[in-house]
């Protein structure tokens, strides 16, 4: 199970809080910057109440779920493939390596002249985010098998199926489930920025809404739920993989030693700054 969060943890987040109610009910937050805690208490209950805010919600989710599951279905094997078969990669590394360094906010005014402004382009963003930390990190996965393991299938003489079900993919499974952690925050900041430029629903829509109307407190709220949400579906990630994958002490994110010349924390960071 997922260690809760230490005490220490909470510390940051109560003394920020304090000092936003202490700052505001001294009037020393000026309200045209920054709302005061409970002007956006009061806008949570207000688009609650409004069920705007359940609907801004689902619908993120909704496509957040489609264009995760698109690029699982389809980075997964492609990593696999890339792990087991060496071969491919002089063929296939200098094209992902250059298509994984542009940022998906980068592709959302082709994709919206590609696809229109409907789902299709918002869900091609998020296949984007996704599709790149799942298929490196599953196509690393199998590359740190240990060579002896391939020999003993060898002299056992494995079917292509048996290597797949009984080698490659306990194997590989740690980084498969790293990667499609970091594919969902990935693909879940893609979609805000999606959300932002071309959607009339979500709450990457809810945010620019409220900035057009200057209403600071349901930006703020916007933001909290992003970050809320955020952290429970990689809770919920936290808690799969440890019944999934029982052995591995943890899949909280990729060792140093993990990652190699293709490390994802530097494409990560290459996407977070471009979304």
């Amino acid at each position: 199970m997922r260690k809760r969060i230490p005490w220490q943890g909470w510390v940051i987040p109560v003394i920020f809080g304090v000092s936003w109610y202490l700052l505001g009910h001294a009037d020393l937050i000026h309200t045209g910057i920054f709302p005061r805690i409970h002007q956006v208490w009061e806008a949570i209950i207000f688009l609650t109440q409004r069920a705007a805010l359940q609907t801004h919600l689902w619908v993120s989710l909704q496509r957040v779920l489609i264009g995760f599951a698109t690029a699982g279905l389809i980075g997964v094997p492609i990593g696999l493939g890339l792990g087991w078969a060496p071969q491919l990669k002089p063929w296939f590394d200098p094209t992902l390596h250059f298509l994984r360094q542009i940022p998906p906010v980068a592709w959302i005014p082709l994709f919206i002249m590609w696809f229109g402004i409907g789902e299709a382009s918002k869900n091609a963003v998020i296949f984007y985010a996704a599709f790149f930390p799942i298929m490196l990190n599953t196509q690393l996965g199998v590359e740190q098998i240990p060579r002896t393991y391939w020999e003993v299938a060898d002299l056992y003489q494995f079917t292509l199926w048996k290597s797949l079900r009984r080698l490659v993919l306990p194997g590989s499974a740690p980084a498969i489930i790293t990667g499609l952690r970091l594919g969902m925050g990935m693909s879940w900041r893609a979609l805000v920025a999606a959300e932002m430029l071309a959607a009339s629903s979500g709450l990457g829509y809810l945010i620019m809404t409220a900035r057009s109307l200057v209403r600071l407190d349901e930006m703020v709220v916007g933001m909290l739920i992003i970050g809320v949400m955020g952290v429970a579906i990689d809770g919920i990630f936290a808690l799969i993989a440890s019944q999934l994958l029982p052995w591995t002490k943890s899949v909280s994110g990729v060792r140093s030693t993990d990652l190699g010349r293709t490390s994802y924390e530097e494409s990560a960071t290459t996407d977070t700054t471009g979304v």
